[in-house]
């Protein structure tokens, strides 16, 4: 055999074995399974010792937003904002400011108005801006504010107000609630991000048919967007409401969305993620479901590009899927109270965590007054401290999307629509560094809990109730990893 025909050979030879080595190591990489993950916990550092209950907390620029609930006294918490500096790991983003201040509760609107002293109320953030609705007063009675959404601005420190569109009638805006669920959106974006080829005269023309809207009530100088969504809750403690209502925040506008197709006494946790709006409600001690409503944005074309309208659904009903019943699946047990809240460990991979929470799941929350007429030895307060990852859909056209479509296609599972309890490192010699000599938060519920924009399966926690039945004042940073 002549040389040139055994090169030929040894070239032939080594791209089969790399094509077959390459081949071998993507499928390898394929049937990595995308759970359990990895997580720990962290103990926030901070002057701020705030014992609550049902109340909110939203993260927005790495600062925690703490507002209402029920302090360790059964009483409602006062009107102002708590603000605490997270420890996140990006340096230099607050140098030179204090970890943690109280902010006094300012109206910016000529009536000055700012919203009252609540509990079981909702709070979420979109850009620069917090978003408050519903809640229950001092009376214990469910506060009627026909739609009005409240709006506290992080860069201003002060608080106004969006009320629904003057020709709203009363039967297209929300009754009034407690213990619901909420869930926010980005969408619509503003208008100048369709298109920033518009004219002059376009722009006058623009400006000229905002002028009714501008006239009236809304919540800041400054064009607001996204959307609002609200769920279930109670409107009193025996009536339990499972309707779904979204926000138009720049047309000021509710719209009805399916109800949810389960009524249930215990509030709900409900999550938003790219495409799917999730909802987690325990009718029974002994089970849970979870229902899934999909979610995409309308949008329009004109002059000066394509911009968009608002969310909405495209399907008439929710889509339930019942939690593991059987013991050897993997599965989190019912509960309330509970923190569910969407993240990603990157590369559009999506998950829903499940954490911590009361065992009990048919009642709503007791207060502590009520807590303190039951009889000791009849009490059983027990709670989860275990946390579990819920796998959604990949976002499409990333490298989870693409890895999932290939899977698919190969007839492997792609652990969408699984849960598996999370793996949460002890951290117990990080904890005893630091001085704290505490490396989790241990069971408890009825705590509020945000993800944090920018750090990547990052998550923060704030109160709740313990296994005695008191009131923490703590906060933990949960930091979520990817697959082992």
């Amino acid at each position: 055999m002549d040389p040139a025909t055994v090169s030929g050979l040894v070239v032939a030879e080594q791209v089969v074995s790399t094509t077959v080595e390459g081949g071998a190591i993507a499928a390898y990489g394929l049937a990595q399974s995308t759970q359990p993950l990895s997580a720990t916990f962290k103990r926030i550092s901070s002057p701020a010792f705030l014992p609550r209950s049902n109340h909110s907390l939203t993260v927005l620029a790495g600062r925690a937003y703490i507002f209402g609930g029920e302090d360790e006294n059964g009483k409602l918490a006062g009107d102002e904002v708590h603000i605490v500096t997270l420890p996140l790991k990006k340096k230099g983003n607050h140098d030179g400011e204090v970890d943690y201040k109280c902010v006094p509760s300012l109206g910016e609107g000529e009536d000055g108005k700012v919203p009252r002293s609540r509990v079981g109320h909702v709070a979420v953030a979109i850009r620069e801006r917090i978003y408050l609705f519903g809640g229950k007063g001092e009376d214990g009675e469910a506060i009627e504010e026909m739609g009005r959404v409240w709006v506290f601005d992080t860069n201003t420190l002060g608080w106004s107000y969006i009320d629904p569109a003057s020709d709203t009638s009363t039967t297209s805006v929300p009754q009034a609630r407690y213990h619901h669920g909420a869930a926010s959106s980005e969408h619509p974006l503003p208008q100048t991000n369709a298109s920033s080829k518009a004219s002059y005269s376009e722009q006058i023309t623009s400006t000229i048919a905002k002028l009714p809207s501008l006239m009236t009530k809304t919540s800041s100088p400054q064009e607001p967007h996204g959307s609002l969504i609200i769920c279930s809750g109670l409107s009193s403690p025996s009536s339990p409401l499972n309707d779904t209502w979204l926000f138009n925040i720049p047309t000021r506008t509710w719209s009805a969305l399916p109800s949810t197709p389960a009524i249930s006494p215990s509030p709900p946790s409900m999550a938003l993620t790219y495409n799917r709006l999730y909802l987690i409600t325990s009718t029974s001690n002994l089970g849970s479901e979870i229902h899934y409503l999909p979610i995409t944005k309308e949008t329009y074309t004109d002059a000066r590009g394509e911009g968009e309208l608002g969310l909405s659904t495209s399907k008439p009903e929710w889509t339930t899927l019942p939690f593991p019943t059987n013991p050897l699946t993997p599965g989190p047990r019912p509960r309330k109270g509970a923190g569910l809240v969407p993240v990603t460990t990157g590369n559009g991979r999506e998950y829903l965590l499940y954490f911590l929470g009361e065992k009990a799941a048919t009642t709503p929350p007791a207060t502590t007054a009520e807590k303190e007429e039951l009889q000791p030895e009849k009490t059983d307060p027990t709670f989860w401290s275990d946390t579990y990852s819920y796998q959604v859909p990949a976002v499409p056209i990333t490298a989870a999307g693409i890895k999932d479509a290939t899977r698919q296609a190969m007839g492997i599972a792609t652990g969408e629509d699984t849960w598996a309890e999370v793996r949460v490192d002890a951290g117990v010699e990080s904890a005893e560094k630091e001085g704290d000599g505490k490396a989790h938060p241990g069971p408890r519920g009825w705590f509020a809990s945000a993800p944090v924009p920018g750090m990547q399966g990052g998550v923060v926690l704030w109160g709740g109730v313990n296994g005695k039945g008191e009131t923490e004042g703590d906060g933990w940073l949960l930091d979520v990893g990817s697959a082992r």
